[in-house]
């Protein structure tokens, strides 16, 4: 089985200090991985898995101010 986990961009998954969506999906994924399913997720480009990264952004926006965009 293939599964899709999506992160929010706010912060890394798992998160370095505060992060708390960011978190759960961590432990999601990494305990299904550990279950032996096929798991990709989906977040920011520094984030750490045991599944397959795939990233949306370089780093959270809330870690890096520059990536909002402001008109």
């Amino acid at each position: 089985m293939r599964i899709a986990m999506l992160s929010p961009i706010a912060w890394r998954t798992p998160p370095r200090h505060y992060g708390p969506w960011e978190s759960v999906v961590s432990l999601l994924t990494e305990g299904l991985v550990s279950r032996g399913y096929d798991v990709t997720l989906f977040a920011t480009g520094d984030s750490k898995t045991s599944g397959k990264l795939h990233a949306v952004c370089a780093r959270g926006y809330e870690e890096d101010r520059s990536i909002i965009y402001y008109t």
